[in-house]
């Protein structure tokens, strides 16, 4: 019974963070995380032997998981449009080329998001942040080589970022399915910055 009413709540909260229209889509799904694992984790509580300093650890753990999962799905909904956008506003070969791959990995990175946010009831955004839009916004007006230089540049600052992101969430999650996908991913995400930094070089 009472697994019922930890899933129908974090239901609830899914639901909740996805219709968010106010409130900034990553902050809705962090904070209908955070109240997602303190039920959860205060319904498991009453049943454990484990001291109350233990019992905080393990949340705040499954807290970093979860922010780390909305940061990097929201960081890839970003990238994705923003490389679809590259498509009709890129001049150089080689920037298109790279804007094509990193279309289609990051798609896939973002559906094994997907698929371990399911699994442990956590929300993820459902639309880029404020300053992600603006930044399409702003880069829609830009064609040829002034977006192909803007485009480089961001992406390759927006690599960087995850690439300490990746390396900070392998190096300190505990052991689960985000922690894997961290590790797992990490290489990737090097992968790109190396393309990335390599094409802006040779274009600016």
């Amino acid at each position: 019974m009472k697994t019922n009413l930890i899933a129908a709540s974090a239901f609830l909260l899914l639901l909740s963070a996805c219709r968010a229209g106010q409130k900034d889509s990553s902050a809705a799904a962090d904070s209908a995380n955070q109240k997602q694992i303190t039920a959860t984790d205060s319904a498991n509580r009453s049943q454990s032997v484990s001291s109350d300093s233990a019992n905080r650890a393990k949340t705040a753990l499954k807290e970093d998981a979860s922010k780390f999962l909305v940061k990097s799905y929201e960081s890839g909904m970003f990238e994705i449009q923003l490389s679809q956008l590259a498509a009709s506003n890129a001049l150089d070969g080689d920037v298109k080329n790279l804007a094509a791959k990193l279309v289609t990995d990051h798609t896939a990175i973002n559906a094994k998001i997907s698929a371990i946010a399911a699994s442990a009831n956590f929300a993820l955004p459902n639309k880029v942040n404020s300053d992600h839009q603006k930044d399409l916004q702003d880069m829609a007006k830009l064609t040829g080589a002034d977006f192909d230089k803007k485009y480089m540049s961001t992406i390759v600052s927006g690599h960087e970022k995850s690439v300490n992101n990746y390396k900070d969430a392998y190096k300190n999650l505990a052991a689960s399915d985000t922690k894997n996908f961290a590790g797992q991913t990490l290489p990737k995400i090097e992968d790109h910055l190396a393309m990335a930094k390599k094409v802006k070089d040779r274009i600016k």
